[in-house]
């Protein structure tokens, strides 16, 4: 599973406080891009730390099914398998995003064992399946 909760940082969202909305208008400028966009175009989800972002980078976490958190929310560290990072237009960078594993995941927790996708659950056994092949 994928997770583009910590694609924002800084930009409000949970670890950072959001930055005050100032009332009225600049010199040249006005404020809009809808409701709770604060005034940068870049609209409500920017505030709220989930996708959004006003074309600025990321990481989408990979994660498992183990402990799956709120929409918007980064997964706990020992529940991610790693990171892909995404440039501002939600492409990965370099084509193939640069994935960095995680090095604080736990295959067993106090929330259970290992849980997968069904996709990924069936990829697992092919592949143990012909890893017992090709020792046998």
């Amino acid at each position: 599973m994928a997770s583009t909760g910590g694609s924002n940082l800084g930009s409000g969202g949970a670890l950072f406080p959001q930055q005050r909305q100032r009332r009225g208008t600049r010199k040249g400028s006005s404020y809009g891009g809808g409701p709770g966009g604060g005034g940068d175009g870049a609209g409500a989800a920017n505030s709220q730390g989930g996708m959004g972002g006003a074309a600025r980078g990321g990481y989408i976490h990979v994660y498992d099914y183990r402990h799956p958190p709120d929409y918007g929310r980064i997964p706990d560290p020992e529940d991610i398998f790693g990171s892909l990072e995404v440039d501002g237009t939600g492409h990965f960078v370099d084509g193939h995003g640069n994935y960095q594993t995680s090095g604080t995941y736990r295959m067993c927790t106090r929330d259970g064992i290992l849980g997968l996708s069904p996709f990924l659950r069936q990829r697992l056994i092919e592949r143990l399946r012909q890893e017992e092949q090709n020792l046998g």
